[in-house]
């Protein structure tokens, strides 16, 4: 009996389906793969199913045929499918072929090709906001002996994990991180920038948000933006002016934030990526709507990154519309549409990130604030405050917790 049979049968005997099965981390499409053996599983599959399936994972192990070890022609093919499911933004099956055809990469030693797959299967699992997978994957990167990475390699992976740990709440940890990625690529060539701007974007990323604002405006205006001045592709340029108008207008530099704004707006279009110009959009409209700006420019923002979220978005950009929606019904003092925006919001509570949770406690506390219940908008301040100070944003949650004091005066 072959491992897909032997998948099969089991399950069958359980009485579970395929999306049962897979639990959310391996789609229904790629166990029906296994099962007609068209794929083999990777260790972490078989300790994944034979947990599902109630089953000892060594026995399920025994099922698994092995792999010619210099059987070239499978690893083009696992690679295809994988990039055949990055190509049609599945990325469930993305996940999936990625770490199969990374399995067969790292048998082959074949260290281009693993870290290829290992970005692809890192990358996939980050827009499924599968995080903690993610990171466990980036982390045996960053360790392998497969491959001795490059500055510019390092520099990626240590981004990456940098992101990671900003979104799950981890500030001081994201920092650190970012510093890494800063410090790995601080010598290289004045030619090749680009791992450079990258990096420091990342860190300018990491710094506001943990609220050490001018840290991260150090870092800012210790960059030169000027198309003619730096070698590096135009799209990096904008999201470098873009990272720099997110900080100036969380320090209330708001002439120098519309500014940068505008460089990133001209560099990146639609049709040069979709995805960024969307996130873009999206990310203009809520700094300028968290600075208290209200005009056309952050109305047709938040009008194309929704067109965008919703043309090619993932779940959690629909909940951050949602967010960015009820903040400016807020600043409008629309009070009722606030309030259905925030009620649709706190229902989707348990699968909000920390940026997503922060501001939705923060928007409670101004709509019950401008109802004129004081105890409601200093709970939901002071719960703000709580998950700030728990994730190291020290000055944010003095800054709330500072609001709830007045707010009980």
């Amino acid at each position: 009996m072959r491992f897909g049979e032997m998948l099969r049968e089991a399950r069958g005997a359980t009485g579970l389906t395929q999306a049962e099965l897979g639990a959310g981390v391996y789609s229904p499409g790629f166990i029906s793969l296994l099962e007609r053996g068209r794929r083999q599983p990777t260790p972490d599959m078989v300790q994944h199913f034979a947990a599902q399936l109630g089953m000892d994972a060594q026995t399920l192990g025994w099922w698994v045929e092995p792999r010619a070890a210099e059987d070239q022609p499978a690893l083009a093919t696992a690679m295809f499918a994988a990039n055949y499911a990055r190509d049609m933004q599945d990325d469930a099956l993305a996940a999936s072929e990625a770490e199969h055809a990374a399995a067969i990469a790292q048998e082959q030693q074949n260290a281009p090709a693993w870290w290829d797959m290992s970005m692809l299967q890192a990358q996939s699992l980050i827009s499924r906001r599968r995080l903690e997978e993610a990171e466990a994957v980036l982390l045996r990167m960053h360790t392998s002996p497969m491959l001795a990475p490059t500055p510019e390699m390092s520099s990626i992976v240590l981004g990456h994990l940098s992101t990671i740990a900003r979104s799950l709440g981890r500030l001081e940890q994201a920092v650190d991180l970012a510093r890494e990625a800063m410090d790995v690529v601080e010598h290289l060539a004045d030619h090749d920038a680009s791992a450079r701007l990258q990096a420091a974007f990342i860190l300018i990323a990491a710094l506001a948000v943990k609220g050490d604002l001018d840290d991260a405006w150090d870092v800012a205006t210790g960059l030169d933006l000027t198309p003619d001045a730096v070698t590096a592709p135009s799209l990096l340029i904008a999201r470098g002016a873009w990272a720099v108008g997110n900080i100036a207008f969380r320090r209330g530099e708001v002439a120098f934030g519309r500014e940068q704004y505008a460089l990133a707006a001209r560099l990146l279009t639609p049709q040069a990526d979709f995805a960024a110009w969307s996130d873009f959009n999206y990310g203009r409209a809520v700094h300028m709507l968290q600075a208290g700006v209200v005009d056309e420019v952050v109305r047709t923002s938040l009008s194309n990154a929704e067109i965008g979220f919703g043309l090619a978005g993932t779940a959690l950009q629909q909940r951050e519309i949602i967010g960015a929606k009820a903040r400016l019904a807020l600043l409008d003092e629309d009070l009722e549409a606030a309030g259905q925006l925030l009620g649709a919001l706190a229902q989707q509570r348990d699968v909000l990130d920390f940026d997503s949770l922060t501001n939705l406690e923060e928007c409670l506390g101004l709509f019950y604030t401008a109802l004129g219940s004081g105890r409601q908008a200093s709970r939901h301040l002071g719960e703000a405050a709580r998950l700030y100070a728990e994730a190291g944003a020290d000055e944010k949650a003095r800054e709330l917790t500072d609001q709830v004091r007045a707010l009980e005066a």
